[in-house]
């Protein structure tokens, strides 16, 4: 078995850890670093398709926010979680995708008008709706 601390080591938001045993690999939570302006694309060390499952221990963003990302990026395992926080989840991480989708429409009216690069949100609410299916 080995266990590798991916998130909240050095902070306390993103939570995610990875377990590796018996071939499969685990992850406990998968959640998004949160603070001023910390909204990155931040993934687990794996690849994401290489994920056999995800146990989910409550539906806060900094344990659950990067799951629309890991389903984005080829995540198909099983999302193992209560039914409350399954219910929390829908609500929260829609929002998270709106909340992207907003900051990301603000930055790129900037970048339009700069010549600058646009950017696209992290993920959008087709990736919420996925992975809300695993």
């Amino acid at each position: 078995m080995n266990i590798t601390f991916l998130g909240a080591a050095n902070e306390i938001t993103g939570s995610c850890t990875l377990i590796e045993i018996g071939g499969k690999n685990i992850l406990i939570d998968c959640g998004m670093v949160q603070g001023r302006e910390i909204f990155e694309r931040q993934m687990p060390l794996v690849y994401p398709a290489e994920i056999d499952c995800v146990f989910l221990t409550h539906a806060h963003i900094d344990h659950s926010g990067n799951l629309p990302l890991l389903y984005k990026n080829g995540f198909r395992g099983t999302v193992y979680a209560t039914e409350a926080t399954c219910k929390l989840c829908e609500i929260m991480l829609m929002d998270s995708a709106h909340i992207q989708k907003t900051e990301t429409d603000r930055k790129n009216r900037k970048a339009k008008r700069s010549g600058d690069e646009l950017e696209a949100p992290i993920y959008d609410f087709e990736d919420v709706e996925g992975v809300l299916t695993q």
